[in-house]
C-alpha cells in the first residue's frame, strides 16, 4: 500500500509533524532505505528489530523498512525499565534496536544481557520544521542528546541504498505486540501483514463510510496496538493524510 501510494499519489502528504510534512513518495523512499540499513547489517526475514521510542516520523520510516524487509517489528513501551526493556529485548532476541536518544541510558545498561548487534539513535527534534506550525511540547523540541555508542538513525537512512528490497510476505509475522494478560509477564501477539491489511481495510469499510477526504489525526502511542492501527496501518491503507502528534496536547491539538 505505502509503495502503491507512492506512485499514484507521489505528492500527498503522507505524514504532518508540527509542521514539517513527507509525502507518499518521500516515505515510501525513506522507508525503502531503511530496509536497506537493515539488509546492511544483516537482518533478514524473520529477525526482529524493536523500535523504543514515542511517536515520530523516525517511528514510521522504521516501521515500514522493517516490514518491507520481511522482518519482525517489535515495538518496546518508551516507558519501559531496565527490567522490562531486558524482557522484550532478551524474549525475542532482537539483532537491532533503533530507540530515542534520551533512552539510550536504559539501552547501555541492558545491551549486554541481550542479542543486539547494532544500536540506532535519533531525536525527537530531528525532523522538526525551523517554524512549527502548532504548538510543540519542551520534551519534543529538546536538543538532540549525543549518542557516540550508536548510529544516528536519519544519517544512516539517508546514506544507504535507494533500491527496492523484497522480503515481505502477506503471512510471514510482520510484528510481535507484547500486552499484559491476567498473569505473568507480558506476551507477544504474532500479527501478519495480512492482519494488518484487513484491520485496515475492515475498519475503512465500516467506521468511515467509503468518504475519500479524511485528513487523519493520531496522538495515540504506537508503540500500542491502537496507536500502531489508527497512525500506522489506517491511513496508508487509505492513502490519505496523517497528522501525527508526539503525545496528547490540546493545544496542539485545536
Amino acid at each position: 500500500h505505502l509503495r502503491h501510494w507512492g506512485e499514484v499519489t507521489p505528492d500527498m502528504p503522507a505524514l504532518i509533524y508540527y509542521g514539517t510534512e513527507l509525502t507518499y513518495a518521500e516515505l515510501d523512499a525513506l522507508s525503502e532505505r531503511f530496509a536497506n540499513v537493515l539488509a546492511g547489517r544483516g537482518v533478514g526475514k524473520g529477525d526482529r528489530v524493536a523500535v523504543f521510542m514515542p511517536n515520530c516520523p523516525q517511528f514510521h520510516i522504521a516501521f515500514y523498512g522493517i516490514l518491507k524487509l520481511g522482518a519482525i517489528h517489535v515495538p518496546i513501551s518508551p516507558l519501559s525499565r531496565e527490567l522490562e526493556l531486558s524482557y522484550h529485548l532478551t524474549d525475542t532476541e532482537a539483532k537491532v534496536i533503533v530507540a530515542l536518544d534520551t533512552l539510550m541510558p536504559l539501552v547501555r545498561s541492558v545491551r549486554d544481557e541481550t542479542a543486539l548487534e547494532h544500536v540506532l539513535a535519533t531525536s525527537l527534534s530531528h525532523l522538526l520544521p525551523a517554524e512549527p506550525a502548532i504548538s510543540v511540547p519542551d520534551f519534543v523540541a529538546a536538543a538532540p542528546v549525543d549518542c557516540p555508542d550508536a548510529e544516528d538513525f536519519m544519517t544512516a537512512v539517508r546514506a544507504a541504498p535507494a533500491g527496492r528490497v523484497e522480503g515481505a510476505d502477506l503471512d510471514a509475522i510482520a510484528a510481535l505486540n507484547y500486552t499484559g494478560g491476567t498473569t505473568g509477564l507480558p506476551k507477544g501477539c504474532i500479527h501478519t501483514q495480512r492482519d494488518m491489511v484487513f484491520t485496515g481495510a475492515a475498519n475503512w469499510s465500516v467506521a468511515m463510510g467509503g468518504e475519500q477526504d479524511i485528513v487523519w489525526l493520531s496522538y495515540f502511542p504506537e508503540f500500542w496496538i491502537a496507536g500502531e492501527n489508527a497512525a500506522l496501518i489506517y491511513p496508508v491503507i487509505t492513502g490519505r493524510p496523517l497528522v501525527l502528534m508526539t503525545r496528547w496536547d490540546p493545544v496542539g491539538l485545536l
